[in-house]
């Protein structure tokens, strides 16, 4: 399920930012992977909670989660927000919506909520690293 250069199994050395997408929107989803593989950032898409929950089980590790929060399955991104929040609380967190999802959403459970549609979302992302890394 990972592509061959991604090092982000359990135990490996951290190299660089890594990022978990989850998106159903293929173009959106392919955008910000590519506004952050410019960067330099390793980059995981998937397209659906469902998706993300399932890789996150077997150990992988991200700085930080992408997600839409209106996706198909039986996970949303809420959900998917919420195991990671428990399962990983050091995982950054940032959540697309739209205005009206985005009042729904408990700020105690991300980071960010960014409103779509998003273009060129790398910039934003690489704002919040490096503020988390100037606090450090």
């Amino acid at each position: 399920m990972l592509p061959a250069f991604f090092s982000a199994a359990a135990g490996a050395e951290k190299a660089v930012t890594r990022v978990l997408i989850a998106e159903d929107e293929f173009l959106l989803r392919l955008d910000a992977a590519e506004s952050m593989r410019r960067l330099g950032w390793e980059v995981v898409e998937v397209s659906s909670g469902d998706e993300a929950m399932e890789l996150l089980r077997y150990s992988v590790t991200f700085d930080i989660l992408l997600t839409d929060i209106d996706m198909p399955g039986q996970a949303d991104g809420l959900d998917l927000a919420r195991y990671v929040r428990s399962t990983y609380p050091e995982m950054k967190i940032v959540i697309m919506a739209d205005e009206s999802e985005a009042a729904l959403i408990d700020p105690q459970l991300l980071e960010l909520v960014i409103a779509k549609p998003i273009w060129n979302v790398g910039e934003i992302l690489a704002k919040l690293v490096e503020a988390e890394r100037n606090e450090d």
